[in-house]
């Protein structure tokens, strides 16, 4: 994958952690005996990086076609394991699934028509937030998270590498670090940290590399906390839930399923 780090490779769609605000409207448990019949789902996929939507079948092989799949099929055995439907209902129920690069909502209502919306975010910068937050690496989770372009990225790892790479002595490494982490984004600076330290000509590259180890092992973790999420959803009476973070999750799913321990 070219590292053109507006951090996006596909930056399309996935699920309840934008800054990881999330804003949930819950079913209340007052159905009837009506058994749901004929739902009809949509599923809607829009690039908004390139302001174009596109057709499931036209997705490539990737960690983000298996997202959409699997969630797809995750929501749809939730709604048809519904035994009961609204008894005011007029006609039969709607399932909207729209996969896109923005934040998040998930909403029901139910009168005159049972309608399921939900929108989930893949963004592969909030996996590099999220495995910094879980590394122990302080940060506001709750800032947006700006695109990175090329240029600022080159100079990022220009200015890691005057710091850190470019010392010789164990403490001055330490001191670098200890600077430089006051000037990356915390995301950034958790990615260089862990990728290779090599030579200065090589960390480009090795940057690269860690970044799609990272892409690839944390698509199945967090394909499974999305689904986590859209369980508790499902369950909830509540009206309205919010995490602010990946760490606020740790008592519905296990993060150890969604960590990055190696990069290389």
């Amino acid at each position: 994958m070219p590292l053109n780090l507006r951090i996006r490779s596909h930056k399309i769609a996935i699920v309840i952690m934008a800054s990881l605000l999330i804003n949930v409207l819950a079913i209340k448990s007052t159905y009837s005996q009506q058994n749901c019949q004929n739902v009809q789902t949509s599923i809607q996929i829009i690039d908004e990086t390139g302001g174009r939507w596109i057709s499931a079948t036209s997705l490539y092989d990737s960690p983000f076609k298996n997202y959409v799949t699997t969630i797809s099929q995750h929501v749809r055995a939730k709604i048809d394991g519904m035994a009961q439907c609204h008894g005011d209902l007029k006609s039969s129920p709607e399932v909207k699934l729209f996969f896109v690069y923005r934040r998040v909502k998930l909403t029901f209502s139910r009168s005159p028509r049972l309608v399921v919306r939900a929108v989930f975010l893949w963004n592969e910068q909030q996996f590099l937030l999220d495995q910094s937050l879980m590394s122990g690496i302080r940060a506001s989770p709750t800032n947006p998270l700006v695109p990175i372009d090329q240029a600022i990225f080159e100079q990022f790892v220009e200015n890691y590498t005057d710091s850190v790479l470019a010392v010789r002595s164990p403490e001055a490494k330490s001191a670098g670090q200890a600077s430089i982490s006051k000037r990356l984004p915390p995301e950034i600076f958790w990615l260089f940290r862990n990728a290779r330290q090599s030579s200065l000509s090589a960390f480009q590259v090795e940057v690269t590399s860690a970044l799609n180890s990272i892409l690839t092992q944390a698509a199945i973790g967090y394909t499974d906390l999305t689904k986590a999420l859209v369980d508790q959803f499902f369950t909830s009476a509540q009206t309205e839930i919010r995490y602010e973070s990946v760490l606020d999750l740790k008592d519905i799913f296990t993060l150890d399923r969604y960590r990055v321990n190696r990069l290389h």
